[in-house]
C-alpha cells in the first residue's frame, strides 16, 4: 500500500497542486500524493499561471481539480505538508493528532536536509525527519511559508514556484526512502 502524503494550501489551485505535481514527478517510491485546500471550492481547476509554473518545474497539471481538506483526509494521511503556517494550524484543528505528522513544506525540507533518513515505511521516514524539530536553528516565521500568488502578477507565481521547487529538492530524496 502506498504511503499517503497530502499537500495543503488555501484554494488548492496554486501552491499545493504545484507541490503535489513536482513531488509526484520526482519521487519514485510507493508514495501516493494528493492535495486539498482549507478554503477550496471543489472542482475548480488550477490557475493558468500555476499550471504554467508546474510545467516549467517538471510537473503535470492536467486534470487537477480542487478539493477541500477534511478531517478524513487529514486522518488518513501519513504526512501533511502545508504551504503556510495558517494551513498547518487548520489541519491540526481538524485532527489534533496530526500535529505529529504535519509540517509546512519549507519546514519539512529544512529538517529533511539535516536528518539521516533511513529506508523504511513512511512513518519511520517521517519520524526521522520529525526528530530533527528540536535541533533546527530557529527561523523567522515567514521563512516557513510560501506566499500566496493568487490574483497577483506572474512574478509572484514565479517566486512561489521557486520556493516550492527548492523545498521539493530536499523533500523528494527523503520520501524516496519510503519502501
Amino acid at each position: 500500500m502506498a504511503f499517503p502524503v497530502l499537500l495543503v494550501c488555501s484554494g488548492n489551485i496554486c501552491r499545493s497542486p504545484i507541490a503535489e505535481q513536482l513531488l509526484r514527478a520526482r519521487v519514485e517510491a510507493p508514495v501516493e500524493f494528493g492535495s486539498a485546500g482549507t478554503l477550496a471550492r471543489p472542482g475548480m481547476p488550477m490557475t493558468d499561471e500555476a499550471a504554467l509554473m508546474s510545467r516549467q518545474h517538471g510537473g503535470e497539471p492536467d486534470g487537477h481539480l480542487a478539493r477541500r481538506v477534511t478531517r478524513e483526509l487529514v486522518q488518513s494521511s501519513g504526512l501533511i505538508l502545508t504551504a503556510a503556517r495558517e494551513h498547518r494550524a487548520r489541519v491540526v484543528e481538524l485532527f489534533p493528532r496530526a500535529s505529529a505528522y504535519t509540517f509546512t513544506l519549507r519546514q519539512f525540507a529544512r529538517l529533511a536536509a539535516m536528518a539521516e533518513v533511513p529506508e523504511g515505511d513512511g512513518r519511520s521516514v517521517v519520524a526521522a525527519v520529525a526528530a530533527r524539530r528540536g535541533f533546527a536553528a530557529p527561523v523567522a516565521p515567514d521563512q516557513d511559508d510560501v506566499p500566496d500568488p493568487y490574483r497577483r502578477p506572474l512574478a509572484e507565481y514565479e517566486v512561489a514556484a521557486a520556493l516550492i521547487d527548492d523545498a521539493v529538492r530536499s523533500v523528494a530524496p527523503a520520501l524516496a526512502r519510503v519502501r
